[in-house]
């Protein structure tokens, strides 16, 4: 008496996976992490001219960092020009006690 099991076949077929390539971003990205280190650490010509370029370049060619480059320009729009707007400040609140000759505040 033979006895003829028949072995199950199972079909072993790996499913295809597509690796998910997400959009260039690294203009923006790097514009963004220089405007960042640049208002982060006070520098106020080269970091932030770079920052605003890379931001605008961007901004122009890679429309899914669009967020960054608009953050790149922005902070490196502060970092540029920040020292000039905490200096008319300065200058418009210290200007009265100069224009009136209260130079009482002064050692």
């Amino acid at each position: 008496m033979t006895t003829t099991e028949a072995t199950p076949t199972t079909s072993t077929t790996v499913p295809a996976t597509s690796a998910v390539v997400s959009p260039p971003r690294t203009l923006s990205v790097v514009g963004f992490v220089l405007g960042l280190v640049s208002l982060v650490t006070g520098q106020a010509v080269l970091l932030p001219a770079a920052a605003i370029v890379l931001g605008i370049l961007g901004y122009r060619q890679e429309p899914a960092g669009r967020t960054f480059a608009i953050f790149a320009i922005v902070l490196g729009g502060l970092s540029l020009f920040g020292w000039m707007i905490i200096g008319a400040l300065g200058l418009a609140f210290a200007l009265p006690f100069v224009a009136l000759g209260d130079w009482s505040w002064a050692f």
